[in-house]
């Protein structure tokens, strides 16, 4: 049980009372600032509490450029990009339309350099853009890239879209081409552009999801000349911790940007492989360069760290306070304590007289001289030393066993009333020769509480009551 309790971490220090139920000093100051002060960090609390289950704290997030010799993209349902005819007026026609078709979208893909068999991008469920022409779009997109040539990995995959005269080979029943008349038209009576997006993904903090970013180019073409472009794809791994106390981690790759280059070259540049002309070709690429991004949400115990810091500052006001409470009973108590020595200390206080002033600053100084604990201490023990050498030890040893029976009292009230006389009557000079005028250090306890153990029972205290009422009968009689 004794091991018990020194490992005990919940214990509780007594402080003695300064008056009836009242502990610690307190002012109505250090209340209306507690007040303030508790208002304040709560209503900080409450707030950043908030603002962090919200997600409007934002994460810390952690960008570091490295090289990856293999990745991958596959695309199923959401598209990667979307192409269309810029329409500015009316009078211009769609050249990706069905019937009498001037122009056609081609995508070839190249695995390992090598040219796959072609394949028509126009699809007659496709969707209308809002230049209210076709909107075309590649399904099943699949890019691949292999950097470190790895065999047993898949081979590097690339995408080239191609924009040729209308190629009937590709159409399927229905499908037919424009005239050589409507074809030259074409080019003659318009400035012919493609509208390019790239539907790219961020995050976004606040909400923990991913959202769709449309980032536009415009690609031209004519009956003359053919562009060429590369669109090189960054890649971004991200791996997401939204943890509140743990770690809790989700990752996923996703384009994060992409890189245009252009060039141009003549029309029938890829005649050989297209066996018509081409207009604008666009390769599309993974870079082997990529983004890894940590992107980590504060823990709850950062949050409750952050509004510690701010309430550590607003709790310095609790160090003013206290300072304050302390001086302010310091004062108390040397007033209280030269107020029972000096009648006219209060006068004196009040005084504007400068002597008056000078002599309460030097009692004020000796008084907080006296309530230092040594001098407390000192000053009982002079005490002590007085009441042993005028009554012995002998009667200040008995006194451990002093005590009041509050149901049943020992002695009547006359005999109470002859104790108390007796002890009052007694003079220094009654025998002396029993007094003891030598002090032992073992005087140094002689009041202290455990003396009291050595008589345990009722019939002691008793008995030290009765030999305590005997001797002062007789001391009296002397």
């Amino acid at each position: 049980m004794k091991y018990l309790k020194m490992i005990d971490i919940f214990g509780v220090q007594y402080k003695p009372q300064i008056s009836l139920d009242e502990k610690e000093q307190k002012s109505i100051l250090s209340g209306i600032c507690s007040i303030l002060v508790l208002v304040a960090s709560f209503s900080y609390f409450i707030y950043v509490m908030n603002e962090w289950w919200s997600s409007k704290i934002l994460p810390n997030s952690t960008n570091l450029m490295k090289v990856q010799n293999y990745s991958q993209i596959f695309y199923n349902e959401d598209a990667l990009f979307e192409f269309c005819y810029w329409k500015y007026s009316n009078e211009q026609v769609d050249p990706f339309r069905f019937q009498r078709n001037i122009l056609t979208p081609i995508g070839i893909y190249f695995i390992n350099g090598i040219p796959q068999k072609p394949f028509s991008l126009l699809d007659q469920s496709q969707t209308i853009s809002p230049y209210n022409t076709s909107l075309l779009r590649v399904d099943n997109l699949s890019l691949v890239q292999n950097s470190g040539f790895d065999n047993d990995l898949n081979d590097t995959t690339e995408l080239m879209i191609v924009i040729t005269s209308c190629n009937a080979t590709l159409f399927d029943i229905g499908y037919e081409c424009a005239s050589d008349e409507e074809i030259k038209e074409f080019f003659e009576k318009s400035v012919n552009y493609i509208s390019f997006w790239l539907n790219l993904k961020q995050y976004d903090p606040y909400s923990q999801k991913f959202q769709a970013v449309k980032k536009q180019y415009y690609l031209t073409f004519d009956s003359q000349i053919s562009h060429q472009g590369q669109l090189i794809l960054t890649q971004t791994q991200a791996t997401i911790d939204t943890g509140i106390l743990f770690s809790s981690s989700e990752s996923k790759s996703f384009i994060y940007n992409a890189q245009l280059i252009t060039s141009a070259t003549t029309n029938q540049f890829w005649s050989t492989l297209l066996v018509k002309n081409s207009y604008l070709n666009l390769f599309i690429r993974l870079d082997p360069m990529s983004i890894d991004t940590q992107i980590v949400y504060p823990k709850l115990g950062e949050i409750l760290a952050q509004v510690g810091s701010i309430m550590s500052i607003l709790m310095t006001i609790q160090y003013l306070l206290n300072y304050y409470n302390e001086q302010l009973l310091d004062c108390d108590l040397v007033d209280k304590v030269l107020g029972f020595y000096f009648l006219d200390y209060i006068e004196l206080k009040k005084s504007k007289d400068k002597k008056d002033l000078k002599i309460c600053k030097e009692l004020i100084a000796q008084a907080k001289k006296k309530l230092v604990y040594t001098n407390i201490i000192y000053e009982l023990s002079r005490i002590q030393l007085f009441l042993i050498n005028h009554f012995g030890r002998n009667q200040l040893y008995h006194t451990h066993q002093y005590g009041i029976q509050a149901k049943e009292e020992i002695k009547s009230s006359n005999c109470g009333q002859v104790f108390d006389n007796s002890i009052t009557m007694i003079k220094v000079d009654v025998n002396r020769g029993q007094i003891e005028w030598h002090f032992s250090k073992e005087d140094f306890n002689l009041l202290s509480r455990g003396k009291a153990n050595m008589f345990k029972n009722n019939e002691d205290l008793v008995r030290v009551y009765q030999e305590v009422d005997s001797a002062s009968f007789q001391s009296i009689q002397l």
